[in-house]
């Protein structure tokens, strides 16, 4: 059996994010303090930055939702910023400049390919511009987006805002179904508790709003990053999201403001994917570690616990499935951690088909790929994720040959 003290460690953490759940159902129907204040009337000039590298016609696609914005069209701009794609992602950017003339296209790119954190810094210095909102570049935005997280920065003490990301193609695969039952569960429940003391602590790339006075204090710890003096391009939302906290201001996800994004069809993208993403919540990690008496007496013992506990279990979790395979590998093997586990991927799926019209699971083994997926992810994601946390390429968005304007194939 694995060492006493790591499994309570792990029954702790998983205990933590139970009592996340339940109060997630319970906060989120029984208290409007959850819920920002929000101001429609507050209309300041907006500056949406958006990043790219090699996603060919989607950028047209994304700046194209965006024009569509219920949102005075003289009040905000697009400033599109390509990495050095190698494939026509800088031409479909052109493009949507020349077609789109409702709202200000402005299109650039890096002399050398840089990562997306610094691609953004590269953006922000074309704005002026109160609100910034950092997007990816394959993000459909509803029409009301941009009105809903503005609204929110009524409250004084926010400083920056996410929106709900959703799945534009659920029932692709089962590959597909399994991250339509994450992303609903973390938006709508996990993070309401976090949302009840203005404490989220990792507002998603795909949409992420900030005050611009905010942004540009942290933009050269964004340029500073390194990991042992390799520069990391990676994870910026999480850590502008941290920043965000140290200084003194709250964090909040606006369900209301809604964008889709095209989540990984196949293992192997979905595995880079969330690699990249398991290297973010290590290293953040490492570092709330390190500056731990600055956190305890600064931050809200709700963030606290969520960015030690969180990532911990993950850690811990390798660490007792190792030591349970190595001494005794068939006590793992009982029916009950199954059947539980099953148990609670199937409410997930249901609750998904039965009340979210826009990403309905309709795949029979969802529930299933879901449990087994957690398992896969806790077994490998997180030692590949300590042994790589030098990389600092784009991930899934990395292409060896160029497509030529206009190929709409992807």
């Amino acid at each position: 059996m694995a060492p006493i003290l790591l499994w309570l460690i792990l029954v702790l953490c998983l205990l933590i994010s139970a009592v996340k759940y339940l109060m997630g159902i319970i906060l989120k129907f029984s208290f409007a303090s959850t819920r920002a204040q929000k101001d429609y009337t507050y209309q300041p000039w907006v500056s949406v930055l958006m990043p790219c590298y090699n996603e060919g016609k989607t950028v047209y696609e994304t700046i194209e939702s965006i024009s569509k914005s219920n949102y005075p069209n003289d009040k905000f701009e697009v400033i599109a910023q390509d990495d050095c794609s190698v494939d026509d992602s800088y031409e479909w950017m052109l493009k949507a400049q020349r077609d789109f003339t409702n709202i200000r296209v402005r299109t650039g790119r890096n002399e050398v390919n840089s990562g997306k954190a610094r691609s953004v810094c590269n953006a922000l210095q074309h704005s002026t511009a109160e609100i910034i909102i950092s997007i990816d570049s394959d993000c459909i935005f509803h029409p009301d987006a941009i009105r809903e997280l503005t609204a929110c920065f009524a409250e004084p003490r926010i400083g920056s805002v996410g929106g709900r990301v959703g799945v534009r193609n659920p029932n692709d695969s089962v590959i597909t179904a399994i991250q339509t039952v994450i992303y609903y569960s973390a938006f709508e429940l996990y993070k309401i508790p976090e949302n009840w003391t203005r404490s989220i602590c990792c507002i998603s790339g795909c949409l992420f709003a900030i005050r611009r006075t905010l942004l540009l204090e942290i933009e050269p710890a964004i340029r500073a990053r390194h990991w042992f003096g390799i520069p990391v391009n990676q994870g910026e939302d999480r850590f502008l999201t941290h920043q965000t906290l140290l200084r003194g201001y709250g964090t909040y996800i606006n369900n209301d403001a809604l964008c889709w994004t095209t989540v990984p069809n196949t293992l192997s993208v979905l595995f880079k994917q969330q690699l990249r993403w398991r290297r973010s919540i290590v290293r953040d990690f490492f570092y709330t570690l390190r500056t731990l008496p600055q956190h305890v007496w600064k931050l809200h013992p709700n963030t606290v616990f969520t960015l030690v506990l969180t990532p911990l279990g993950a850690v811990v979790g390798f660490l007792v499935v190792v030591t349970m395979l190595t001494s005794d590998p068939l006590a793992w093997a009982g029916p009950l951690p199954l059947v539980t586990a099953l148990g609670i991927g199937a409410v997930l799926t249901w609750v998904i088909k039965r009340y979210s019209a826009q990403e309905a699971v309709t795949h029979p083994l969802a529930f299933g790929a879901y449990v087994a997926w957690s398992l896969v992810s806790s077994l490998f994601l997180t030692p590949l994720a300590l042994c790589t946390m030098d990389s600092a390429d784009w991930g899934t968005r990395t292409k060896q040959q160029e497509v030529p304007f206009g190929n709409t194939n992807r």
